[in-house]
């Protein structure tokens, strides 16, 4: 790695990393609305009035006594009662009879000469129909995506040559990885990680069909290398937009894990903006920035293959996995397309790369490395070693101090800061925050192109 974005080896792993959307917010939760205030009524409505209260010019009101039955009712004896009852009888029958059938809504007249139908129980249709979305309805999803995308993706076996060890020959090693066809006459995007030591290269097609590859150019920094094969009308995949992505939607991941061609693997986007530091078989250790984490099963093999979206857009190339197996535990990151269709459109057109360039390595500190040394700060980015005639020399940055905010921005870890350098162009000046010694200093620092070689 170069100066500008080194990383020197933290004493304390982890540490923030940009784009985290694992912290909870600091938002107050809502509360509820208070009910009505009671205006001392008593339960019941208005209270009965008691003597003295209501007031007016009303007389007194007298009960009257109630009047002596008769000697002539007493006469009418059970024939009376009897007639009373009967009629009442009638009556009751009457509203049984017509009433309560054309409160259901039936003729009575049909009841009595048995001609009324069976009513069915219909529902009426709302106004607005509510879509329930079936957990299967993503297989769906995922079918389509695969039927675009599996057309696109090619296998990539490789063959080094043999080397000399200092006790022992070693002889030819094989590999496997995965491409993704970018253009109709041949250009390939895969890993540089997946074709660097290639002596020989051979392109596996979905239809089968093997064809001689030819490294064209690679950009280790980022992780992105372009294979060209002797073949024209090849099918493409539509190229998406990585800055648009969401957390928590679709992804697909189309590679050969293990060397099965052609295999499917689906899941969610997980996170964005994750930086991580990886190592080569060679043990050169490689930072990689601004990256889609994916819980979609990515296992070796998938390296180079394709990411897409529910629209089978392509908008990564899948690069690494975090594993203490050595194989997929739903933690998976691929380089996002907007970076790697950048670094393929130079290596393709014969452009250089361009790599901005601060000049410093460091490492990242934490509250225990900051209480240890005495540090002014437990997050940042701490220089272990500046260029002289680097652009942070050239501003006043020396060793020992520690970056933490860049235009404004925090910078909680040396990955946040290797991420700010590289989301920037070369001639980009940036507002520097950093602490030397206790004291807090910003300075603008103009980001060049990095050099070949450092001193």
């Amino acid at each position: 790695m170069g100066a500008s974005e080194g990383k020197g080896e933290p004493p304390v792993p982890g540490g923030a990393r940009p784009g985290d959307y694992s912290a909870p917010g600091s938002g107050e939760g809502v509360q509820g609305t208070p009910g009505p205030e009671s205006h001392g009524a008593p339960v019941g409505g208005i209270p009965p009035l008691t003597p003295g209260e209501g007031g007016g010019s009303q007389p007194p009101v007298e009960f009257m006594p109630l009047p002596k039955r008769s000697d002539s009712r007493k006469r009418k004896g059970k024939g009376g009662v009897f007639l009373i009852a009967l009629v009442a009888a009638i009556i009751g029958a009457l509203i049984v009879l017509v009433a309560f059938p054309l409160a259901f809504g039936v003729n009575p007249w049909d009841l009595v000469r048995g001609r009324v139908k069976k009513v069915g129980v219909s529902l009426s249709t709302p106004k607005e129909t509510v879509k329930i979305v079936s957990p299967t309805q993503g297989a769906v999803n995922v079918a389509v995506v695969a039927k675009k995308a599996i057309p696109s993706i090619v296998n990539i076996d490789i063959r080094t040559a043999p080397q000399q060890g200092p006790f022992f020959d070693i002889g030819p090693q094989e590999g496997t990885g995965s491409g993704v066809i970018y253009s109709e006459d041949g250009y390939i995007l895969t890993n540089n990680h997946v074709v660097q030591d290639a002596q020989d290269i051979t392109v596996t097609l979905a239809s089968g069909e093997e064809l001689k590859g030819k490294n064209v150019g690679s950009d280790p920094e980022n992780d992105i290398a372009v294979v060209k094969i002797d073949k024209t009308g090849l099918p493409t995949l539509k190229v998406g937009n990585s800055d648009n992505l969401v957390v928590g939607e679709l992804s697909v991941a189309v590679g050969s894990p293990f060397g099965f061609e052609q295999s499917v693997t689906a899941g969610i986007i997980s996170a964005l903006h994750r930086s991580i530091s990886a190592a080569s078989t060679q043990g050169q250790i490689t930072t990689l920035t601004d990256l889609i984490q994916t819980d979609a099963a990515i296992n070796p093999g998938n390296s180079g293959g394709a990411l897409c979206d529910s629209a089978g857009r392509l908008v990564g190339i899948n690069a690494v996995i975090a594993s203490a197996s050595g194989g997929s535990e739903g933690v998976g990151f691929a380089i996002p397309i907007n970076t790697a269709k950048t670094v393929a459109d130079a290596i393709i057109a014969g452009r250089p790369v361009s790599h901005p360039y601060m000049g410093l390595l460091g490492q990242s500190i934490n509250q225990e490395i900051a209480t240890q040394y005495g540090l002014p700060v437990s997050k940042g980015a701490y220089a272990t070693r500046v260029v002289a005639d680097g652009p942070a020399g050239k501003a006043g940055i020396k060793s020992g101090d520690i970056i933490v905010a860049v235009d404004d921005k925090p910078v909680n870890s040396m990955d946040d800061l290797i991420g700010e350098i590289r989301s920037r162009g070369v001639g980009a000046k940036m507002s520097v925050t950093y602490y030397s010694g206790n004291d807090k200093k910003t300075v603008d620092v103009t980001l060049e192109e990095k050099p070949k070689t450092i001193q």
